[in-house]
């Protein structure tokens, strides 16, 4: 058994509720891999510091875009290829998404009632 066939066993008896819930969790980590998702959570992480140390102004504003652009963008981003959930991991969790959609979709037939 594979490590994806593993993970997704895990849910294979929780109720429908509880399945439901571990799909858009996983769901919400394959977003995490998109490019905007990671743009706008290391831009907010580095203004929210950025404003808990100095105030806001206009040269803080403009340091702020400058270091998030060059550092966290272009460098961790694009050359390091360095990103909250990796492409692997998100392709993984894809197919875990799959696996639980067709373990709900089941389930419904079974249970046309609901």
């Amino acid at each position: 058994m594979t490590k994806v066939q593993k993970e997704a066993s895990k849910y294979k008896d929780v109720s429908e509720k509880e399945l439901r819930k571990a799909i858009r969790s996983y769901k919400s980590l394959s977003r995490s891999n998109s490019d905007i998702y990671n743009f706008l959570y290391t831009f907010i992480i580095l203004l929210v510091g950025t404003l808990i140390v100095s105030d806001l102004t206009i040269l803080n504003l403009g340091l702020v875009i400058s270091v998030h652009y060059l550092f966290f963008w272009v460098y961790l981003h694009k050359y390091k290829k360095l990103k909250l959930v990796s492409d692997e991991d998100r392709e993984e969790i894809d197919q875990i998404i799959e696996i639980l959609e067709g373990y709900l979709k089941e389930r419904q037939t079974k249970n046309p009632t609901k």
